[in-house]
């Protein structure tokens, strides 16, 4: 006989999970941990070595009413709280859904793909230009055209932030669309093709805008640290960014490269054009593959073929990577840095919700630099762990 409707099933793996039996009712909670640790060879600057929680956060997700999703989610890293997810989506029309509420812009394949997934360490300094979590509305839908193959498609408008305080004036806003086509979407092979855009006008009370990045580590939080910046950039009517993104797997080898352009147009002054681009390549020596959402148009959980078992002589999945990526804030009209970084990186993926990730940068600017021609080696390692 049929299960009443109040009937729960319970599931604890990974984490706590209860769900009506008629699937019309859940609730979730999860979470998860990134320990870090950093070794700087200094070249003109003095970086300290020293470990950080980069990231440490507690969700809650699941669904009402069969057709709405729901999560909160804050992060606790740093001797802070501060909200992250929080948003409500309802998926009854499918394809389409609609999402309100706190959540990434759909801009970037690298700065959309999952803090757990992506293959290093930190995102390429170009992730700087992509839009973050803002308070707004999303549009989404996906499926498949023949012959051309798997699309999906973001619409969204934003303002500003959980963190965003009062303001005497107009608070940002963002208006930020996403398009993705994979002719090829299997389980070892993957071609995929994106581009986003963002109109952004910045807050009335200050009519400002800024772009920096540091040497792809997160060891220090101090604007001291920063390898390159454009300080405040005063008079910006908007911005307008264009990104493009690439992506193609191969049974265990990867290659991803992204370019972005951000073009600030100003009421005074000059307007000012920045860009930037990465590009890297992975391989599994233990055969896995990177594991590609054709509805979503990201990459998601690689699982191990074999988690870890030394008895029987299984050692997880083992995965080298490099990229090489490049953030250019000169402009004619405003000389504030180049940096480029080489990184090179070795990911063991003991079971599915355990990673240890170890990277190794070699950073270089400019004359124009916060710290002209500066360019230190920097060791990392990652352990994290979700549920």
């Amino acid at each position: 006989p049929k299960a009443p409707e109040n009937d729960v099933k319970v599931s604890l793996i990974p984490a706590p999970k209860f769900e009506t039996a008629d699937g019309a009712y859940s609730f979730k909670i999860g979470g998860f941990a990134q320990i870090d640790g950093g070794i700087f060879d200094d070249d003109v600057r003095d970086r300290p070595d020293g470990t950080n929680v980069r990231r440490a956060r507690l969700n809650f997700s699941g669904t009402l009413a069969r057709d709405f999703k729901y999560k909160i989610e804050n992060d606790f890293a740093g001797n802070t709280s501060a909200l992250t997810d929080v948003y409500l989506e309802y998926a009854g029309f499918k394809p389409v859904s609609i999402t309100v509420g706190q959540f990434k812009e759909p801009f970037g394949l690298e700065t959309l793909t999952s803090d757990l997934f992506t293959s290093f360490i930190e995102r390429s300094s170009t992730n700087a230009f992509s839009p973050d979590r803002k308070i707004g509305a999303m549009v989404s839908s996906y499926g498949e055209l023949a012959p051309l193959g798997f699309w999906t498609a973001s619409l969204g408008g934003f303002g500003g932030s959980t963190s965003t305080t009062s303001s005497t004036d107009d608070e940002a806003r963002d208006v930020t669309g996403r398009i993705t086509l994979a002719p090829l979407a299997g389980k070892t092979e993957v071609l995929h093709f994106g581009v986003a855009g963002s109109h952004r006008i910045p807050d009335a009370s200050s009519d400002s805008f800024s772009f920096s990045s540091r040497a792809e580590n997160q060891m220090s939080s101090s604007s001291a640290d920063l390898s390159i910046n454009t300080g405040t950039i005063s008079n910006v009517d908007n911005v307008n960014l264009l990104g493009l993104e690439a992506a193609g797997v191969y049974k265990g080898f990867s290659l991803q490269g992204e370019y972005v352009k951000a073009m600030v147009d100003r009421s005074s002054g000059a307007d000012l054009d920045f860009g930037g681009y990465y590009v890297e390549a992975s391989y599994f020596l233990t055969g896995e593959s990177r594991n590609y959402n054709a509805s979503t148009g990201r990459f998601e959980r690689t699982k191990p073929t074999w988690s870890l078992n030394p008895a029987k002589g299984d050692w997880g999945a083992w995965q080298v990577m490099a990229r090489y990526s490049n953030m250019d804030l000169n402009d004619t009209a405003l000389l504030k840095g180049e940096l480029r970084d080489t990184t090179l990186g070795i990911k063991w993926i003991p079971n599915n919700y355990t990673m240890v990730t170890a990277n190794y940068i070699m950073s270089n600017t400019d004359n124009f630099a916060v710290t002209p021609n500066d360019d230190p080696k920097i060791w990392l390692l990652r352990t994290q762990f979700d549920f």
